[in-house]
């Protein structure tokens, strides 16, 4: 950009060194006036004192004489010396003679400057003696002596006067002066180009290198263009801001160079992370719709996710589990071609991106390597650790008529739900995406939210199923469970309650369903009698340390006897760590509260732990009642081993009036299903509780 010529450095370091120079200039030329015209004062009263010096004797003898004329021829003969007037006087005064000099015009500007030159009026006047001698002779020849020369007791006849001529004098004056001013002028301006000249040599052409060598680096990528130092400025200022300058750049870039890294890579494993991988996957789908072969223009993108890492992590630390992720993006980037591209979305979630890839075959090919690579057991921290991983393929194009093209989103969320596909079938396996995955994972993202809105307004129902003696038929006690409407629909809880449990939302909904089944069994207590109601608890729940706490106050809160609670857990959530839900269950078990352990028979239970466990309850899966009574093998083994440990059965899904009379001559304790009755009301429930109680049709709670 160029700089207007008024706003230069150039012109203002001129002016600023031609204002300079004429200051000083000025002050010395006002010294070299002020030295003439002192020099030029003495010089009149010095002619005038040698003026004085010349006709003193001669004025002396014709003032002793009182000789007019010759006094006259005295002062005519004076030398021309710049007197303006001169004149000899008797000693008492009287004028002898007096001569003045021929008045020359004067400019207004000499008649101005001489009073102020010569202040007041400068005369020169000597005491003129009579002669030392009687005789003439002797007289004349001490006649200078008698002028120039004070003598004591000496007879002082007269007086010589001479008067400076100050106009002529100025006139000379301001002549030498204006002369000075003049030079002074030409010198301050010389002065002052010569000091521009060297100022712009010195100081303001490097600046001006400088800024176009400033101006020519790209504002984009400053980096890379140091500024060249000007000849002759390696070792002053100038050269030290450039030294600076490119030190500055150096660190910029290499500050920039961080930020960029931290910007597009993971900070963790070196990867690319979202944002870059999200520009990679633009990039190579414009590069696939753009290919003119159909056989090397299309993409594949693997979503990787490792298979219970959190396990690792909760069991060996997050240190541990860095250092796995480490090797498992190596593993990964070591696995693929240059070309394509590796990415960490977070957590254990890694993205690859297949270009050019000639068909659905390949990819999987690539992700059979994946998998292979990531399975194989990594050595960390002095650990010996076995994973797997699951990988979701999506394919682009998809290849499916009439299907949109999916931007770069759209492949991660394809790929991401064909890996949730893999997952959900049990893991280390890869699967392709189709479009019902897509479906079912937007209907779960619905229910989701719909969820969520049911927690926070508490639109929940509990039902309760009625269980009773196998053998009388008497009413024994409820199970709740809780149904819930979607715009008012009702969703199955073997739709919803997976969706709470994945996202955590089945702790305030347990929370919600044990609060409520307490208060009502304390109301149907009070008003009819004491009937148990049992609680499903979930894993999330168990796993609380809080739990025990949560359990008894909302027995106090309700003021409900712990032993109309029963809670239910199924066999795998207990035996999942049955050291760690020990001291809860058996605490609560010691305030009355029963303990039942659902689905039994579906999981590997240890005879040993189920000893150990403070249980009260074993439930037999419905899918083992709905053999009945052509494969009995185990609900019988399940009623015995329950008699045994002294437990009380309780067979679920009961449907045939077979299977009851089976369930009751095998020695089945009590009986909940479709036969007995469907999920009620809470009404309708309270209703069967207060017929039960008026016909005494309920076990006492003590059997």
């Amino acid at each position: 950009m160029a700089i207007p010529v008024l706003r230069s450095l150039t012109l203002k370091q001129a002016l600023h060194a031609v204002l300079a120079a004429s200051m000083i200039g000025l002050l010395l030329t006002g010294t070299e006036i002020a030295w003439i015209i002192a020099r030029e004062r003495t010089t009149v009263l010095a002619r005038a004192e040698d003026a004085v010096a010349l006709a003193g004797g001669p004025a002396a003898t014709a003032a002793w004489l009182v000789d007019g004329p010759l006094a006259e021829q005295v002062l005519a003969g004076m030398p021309p010396a710049g007197a303006a007037w001169a004149e000899i006087r008797l000693g008492d005064g009287r004028l002898l003679a007096r001569s003045a000099a021929t008045a020359m015009p004067a400019a207004p500007l000499v008649r101005l400057a001489a009073p102020l030159l010569f202040p007041g009026d400068p005369v020169t006047a000597h005491d003129l003696y009579a002669p030392a001698g009687p005789g003439g002779d002797a007289a004349s020849s001490d006649e200078h002596t008698a002028a120039t020369s004070p003598a004591v007791g000496r007879l002082v006849v007269g007086r010589l006067v001479v008067s400076a001529d100050t106009g002529r004098a100025a006139a000379g004056l301001l002549s030498d002066a204006a002369g000075a001013l003049v030079a002074g002028a030409l010198r301050n301006l010389l002065i002052g180009l010569a000091m521009t000249v060297v100022f712009h040599r010195l100081l303001t052409r490097p600046l001006l290198q400088i800024g176009h060598a400033v101006a020519r680096i790209d504002p984009d990528k400053p980096y890379g263009q140091p500024l060249t130092v000007p000849a002759g400025h390696a070792d002053d200022e100038l050269g030290f801001v450039i030294a600076r300058f490119n030190q500055t750049l150096t660190r910029l870039e290499r500050e920039h160079n961080e930020l960029r890294r931290a910007a597009t890579r993971c900070p963790l494993t070196g990867l690319a992370n979202r944002a870059l991988l999200l520009d990679r996957l633009e990039h190579a789908i414009d590069l696939a719709e753009r290919s003119k072969d159909p056989g090397a223009g299309r993409l594949a993108v693997l979503y990787v996710d490792l298979d219970r890492f959190k396990r690792i992590n909760d069991s060996l630390g997050h240190g541990v589990g860095d250092l796995l992720l480490c090797v498992v993006a190596e593993r990964l980037g070591a696995s693929v071609r240059r070309s394509d591209t590796v990415g960490r979305l977070g957590g254990d979630e890694f993205l690859v991106v297949l270009e050019r890839v000639a068909d659905a075959a390949e990819a999987a090919m690539v992700a059979r390597r994946l998998l292979e690579v990531v399975s194989r057991p990594a050595d960390v921290a002095e650990h010996r650790i076995h994973i797997a991983a699951s990988v979701g393929i999506a394919m682009h194009p998809a290849g499916q008529p009439g299907e949109k093209p999916a931007d770069g989103i759209g492949l991660m969320r394809m790929a991401d739900a064909a890996m949730q596909a893999a997952k959900a079938a049990g893991g280390n396996r890869f699967v392709f995406y189709s479009r019902d995955m897509t479906e079912r994972a937007q209907a779960r993202l619905r229910l989701e939210g719909g969820l969520r809105d049911a927690l926070a307004s508490r639109s929940f129902e509990l039902v309760y199923q009625p269980k009773i003696q196998a053998a009388g038929g008497r009413l024994t006690g409820f199970e709740a469970l809780i149904r819930w409407r979607h715009d008012g629909v009702p969703v199955s809880p073997a739709d919803f309650i997976p969706v709470a449990e994945d996202t955590g939302m089945i702790v305030e909904i347990g929370r919600w369903v044990l609060d409520e089944a307490c208060r009502t069994a304390t109301r149907w207590s009070l008003d009819h009698g004491p009937v148990r109601v049992a609680v499903n608890v979930s894993a999330r729940q168990l796993a609380d340390p809080g739990f025990a706490d949560l359990v008894e106050q909302v027995l106090r809160r309700h003021a409900t006897p712990p032993d109309l609670l029963e809670l239910e857990i199924t066999e795998t959530v207990i035996m999942k760590d049955v050291e760690h839900h020990l001291p809860a269950l058996s605490r609560l078990r010691d305030r009355g509260v029963r303990i039942a352990i659902d689905d039994f028979g579906t999981g590997y239970s240890s005879l040993a732990y189920l000893r150990r466990l403070p249980v009260d309850v074993l439930k037999i899966d419905r899918s083992f009642v709905n053999d009945l009574p052509h494969a009995p093998d185990i609900a019988s083994t399940v009623i015995a081993l329950a008699q045994r440990l002294l437990l009380t059965t309780v067979a679920e899904g009961v449907e045939t009036d077979e299977q009851r009379r089976w369930l009751a001559e095998a020695g089945c304790d009590c009986l909940q299903g479709y036969l007995i009755s469907r999920p009620l009301s809470a009404d309708a429930a309270e209703a069967l509780v207060m017929t039960a109680f008026a016909h005494n049709d309920v076990l006492p709670m003590t059997a």
